[in-house]
């Protein structure tokens, strides 16, 4: 009898062990916010460099060569074509020549007339450069993949360094019919309204094109994390309340979405906040991130 009840007591302590396990269990559940993957329309983009040119730009030569007497203008005035920009004396010797006047070939702004008085200069001696800078111009090179996504008139959004949180907005004005065979790419050119004056020609320009739009499977970018060292991209998804970790492979990154090509699918649960928590079956609360319908289903 008293192994009976032995037994008994044993059975009961075990069960009890194991009730308050799972109790224990439940708690250490972390609340995490989730969104679920959706499709949704995304504009393609293409990144691209290039240096702001005037819309005309001009190097100014001499005809003949000789020394530099004078200039009549100065950086940042403007001229209109055939304005006389400075004065050359000949200077042969058994000859007397009127000084020979240096026309500028364009209307425009005298971006540069930097040369000190005396200098020599010959045929092949820029004596200045003139620009129209009331629109600028910037030439880029496109690979043969991207050619046949571009069309004229496409929208291009470009930022420089001197301006770091305005943007221009400019349009795909030329596109060559050729492809260079040794590198590849087509020159096009993209040109921008400058009224403002505020884009200098030489100044380094980052574009953002934008070349159409595709349905695509997105979810938030706060979801995306990156591995250190590999830099592959992974994001923590819900299945069967426990964290899994999902290598993701992505494209587009627009405003506050990613877009995914690869590791999810649609209705996903992405976990968006409190992965710092996290690691592979760690057992989860979802909650709802605000504005975000959800509904979590257990696989």
């Amino acid at each position: 009898m008293r192994r009976l009840f032995f037994y008994l007591f044993l059975i009961v302590f075990i069960l009890n062990g194991c009730a308050k396990k799972e109790k224990i269990k439940e708690t250490k559940r972390i609340p995490v916010e989730v969104a679920k993957v959706k499709i949704q329309e995304i504009e393609e983009v293409l990144k691209f460099t290039g240096t702001i040119r005037g819309k005309e730009q001009v190097q100014v030569f001499p005809k003949v060569g000789g020394k530099l007497i004078k200039y009549l203008v100065k950086e940042g005035d403007y001229v209109k074509k055939d304005d006389v920009i400075a004065l050359i004396d000949r200077d042969i010797t058994g000859f007397e020549y009127k000084p020979h006047k240096v026309l500028s070939p364009i209307s425009g702004k005298v971006l540069k007339a930097n040369l000190d008085k005396g200098s020599l200069l010959n045929p092949e001696t820029p004596v200045a450069i003139v620009a129209d800078t009331s629109s600028v111009k910037i030439k880029i090179n496109v690979s043969e993949v991207d050619y046949p996504k571009l069309k004229i008139g496409d929208k291009a959004i470009i930022k420089v360094d001197a301006y770091p949180d305005k943007e221009f907005e400019g349009r795909l004005t030329k596109l060559d019919k050729y492809i260079d065979p040794y590198t590849r790419t087509a020159e096009a050119e993209i040109e921008v309204s400058n009224k403002e004056g505020l884009l200098i020609p030489g100044s380094f320009a980052r574009i953002t094109l934008f070349v159409g739009t595709h349905k695509a499977l997105v979810i938030p970018l706060d979801a995306l994390l990156r591995m250190p060292g590999t830099g592959s991209y992974y994001c923590f998804k819900v299945e069967s309340d426990k964290a899994k970790k999902v290598f993701l492979k992505i494209g587009v990154i627009q405003d506050n979405f990613v877009e995914i090509k690869e590791g999810l699918s649609l209705e996903d649960l992405v976990i968006v906040s409190g992965q710092g928590a996290l690691e592979e079956g760690t057992p989860v609360k979802p909650v709802s991130t605000p504005g975000v319908e959800m509904e979590v289903k257990k696989k």
